[in-house]
């Protein structure tokens, strides 16, 4: 529904400017249901609401969500949706991987990608996309949770950051 309100035109207008635009869990789905990103966030696999800590492994360091990391680099951040797994075809997830526009992935501590690791049963582990824009993208767990030392952890900032530079 939300993706469906007007203004929804003006950020797909200065998203087509160079406006940088991060949609983050719910943000998430509305930027894929309005075709700034391509695929689709659906029910958990588990079909249970999760709220817990993740490590995501960095696929993709050269856009402006990424640039404060290293490729491969693993961060922690927290989750909390019903509604995470990214879903798409095949055929559009492999072009997506070959395009580079994978942020993250889900992955172990040690930056494995595994279905354990995976905690919604996304497609191939993705955790964020970019649009066909790298200055648009979207990603189910929240960076915006662990931005400050004070909160325990200060793995987010990069995302948050990194596109102002």
């Amino acid at each position: 529904m939300a993706a469906r309100s007007p203004i929804m035109a003006d950020v797909r207008e200065v998203a087509s400017e160079g406006t940088p635009v991060l949609g983050i869990c719910n943000g998430a789905q509305i930027g894929c249901e309005s075709s700034l990103t391509p695929g689709a966030f659906t029910t958990n696999e588990s079909a249970r609401f999760q709220c817990e800590h993740v490590h995501l492994r960095v696929e993709n360091a050269d856009t402006p969500w990424t640039s404060q990391y290293e490729d491969g680099e693993v961060v922690e951040l927290p989750i909390a949706h019903g509604e995470g797994r990214y879903e798409i075809t095949d055929e559009r997830l492999d072009e997506l991987e070959a395009e580079d526009r994978i942020l993250f992935k889900y992955c172990d501590e040690d930056g494995t990608v595994t279905p354990e690791a995976n905690p919604n049963g996304s497609k191939h582990s993705v955790a964020g996309v970019t649009g066909e824009a790298e200055h648009v993208a979207v990603m189910m767990p929240h960076p915006e949770r662990a931005t400050l030392s004070d909160l325990g952890r200060t793995d987010g900032r990069g995302v948050l950051t990194g596109f102002a530079e």
